[in-house]
């Protein structure tokens, strides 16, 4: 066997034993005490009638919950280990560096630095501490990119289960549109990717159909939208910068100038979505056309631009959450690896690591350092954001020009 898939191996295999052990106890108790009260909802009710409750996440944290029942067996241990739902959260962080890191495999020839990602506390902070479930739809969704490229119909159903986790990881759509442009060459390949997800779909959603939950799930994904009405929360995106007051206090709906927030944000994000895509589908169609797979230089527009996307998903649009820009973590990091040139990823996990910590326990914070009000001021983490979104620009325009 060869040494280094070895001491890879044991190196991923062992941090995630360290990690389990030092599993911070602490968590943010509004989050965890719905995960708690929809634990309790599932185990006496049942996993059918899931939906004929209080529960309004889409299916396949709701398996990961009824997982959790089946384990702990009882109420009491329900509410006494909730704790250890964060395990779920962590696996999904382990993830996508055991599938690339620990099989022989071609999906990503280049060498992964994994101990990179794993050790960044911004990475894992969220799901260690915070309890929160955003690594599971951020890490389908990667896996889904990366797989689609030579796996069409394996892409495509990591990307089903990705939506069928969050609603969020709607912002992954377009990039996917255009991996399985690339991938998917014949009518067959399009039918069985096609009759899978159907077939996909219907499983996660069989459970529900006997007791009107699929009614009530469709119900919660067109409400989505309107959940909130804040005009940012916690995100310290550009609101923070230019509207008039806190963003938190401020709806959605106001008028800005001529237009209401959210309009804006989305006609920004529109106008921002396309220059990152259009020379993506560009870069796609080329390699399409001349049949050629992707290399290292096509992955570094792939994952910077993708990256981007999330990018500017979080910073423009309004009803975000601070916790809403993780993607950018996973994606500036691949890029980085592609690239050589990790100053984007650092650049990027700054400002989401002190938000995280600002929000989770404001005001004194979790983490063990000492915190100085300017550092964790919100217009400050506005400008770091706003210096990633120049800077990863920049790089994405000056590598789309070279390619």
């Amino acid at each position: 066997m060869d040494n280094s898939l070895t001491k890879t191996r044991i190196e991923i295999c062992l941090l995630f034993i360290l990690y389990m052990f030092i599993l911070p106890r602490v968590y943010m108790d509004y989050d965890m005490g719905f995960w708690r009260q929809w634990a309790l909802q599932i185990h006496q009710h049942g996993l059918a009638n899931a939906y004929n409750s209080t529960i309004n996440y889409f299916p396949v944290y709701i398996y990961g919950l009824y997982i959790y029942d089946l384990l702990q067996g009882t109420e009491a241990n329900i509410i006494h280990n909730i704790n250890n739902i964060k395990i779920l959260f962590v696996c999904f962080d382990f993830l996508p560096l055991v599938v690339l890191c620990c099989f022989r495999q071609k999906l990503l020839s280049f060498k992964i630095p994994h101990l990179f990602l794993l050790l960044n506390v911004a990475y894992v902070f969220n799901s260690m501490v915070w309890g929160q479930i955003d690594s599971i739809y951020t890490n389908l969704a990667f896996l889904a990119i990366v797989t689609g490229i030579l796996y069409p119909v394996g892409g495509l159903l990591l990307y089903l289960l990705a939506l069928n986790t969050k609603q969020q990881a709607i912002e992954f759509l377009p990039i996917m549109a255009i991996v399985l442009f690339y991938s998917i060459r014949n009518f067959k390949t399009a039918i069985v990717a096609i009759l899978s997800a159907a077939a996909l779909q219907v499983l996660l959603l069989l459970p529900f159909m006997s007791t009107g939950g699929v009614a009530k799930l469709a119900q919660i994904a067109g409400n989505t939208v309107g959940l909130y009405h804040n005009l940012s929360i916690s995100a310290f995106n550009i609101w923070y910068l230019i509207a008039r007051g806190n963003p938190y206090f401020i709806n959605d709906t106001d008028t800005y100038v001529v237009l209401s927030y959210r309009t804006i944000g989305l006609i920004l994000f529109a106008i921002t979505a396309l220059l990152v895509l259009i020379p993506l589908f560009k870069k796609v169609i080329q390699l399409r056309k001349k049949n050629l797979p992707f290399d290292e230089q096509y992955y570094k527009v792939l994952f910077l631009g993708t990256g981007l996307l999330c990018l500017f998903f979080f910073y423009f649009n309004t009803q975000m959450h601070e916790r809403y820009a993780m993607p950018i973590i996973i994606f500036f990091f691949f890029y980085g690896v592609a690239s050589k040139n990790y100053k984007l990823y650092i650049l990027g996990s700054i400002p989401f690591i002190l938000s995280l910590d600002k929000a989770f326990s404001f005001p004194d914070g979790y983490l063990p350092i000492v915190h100085y009000k300017i550092i964790y001021a919100s217009q400050v983490l506005a400008i770091w954001y706003t210096a990633t979104v120049i800077y990863g620009s920049y790089l994405y325009y000056r590598l789309v020009k070279m390619t």
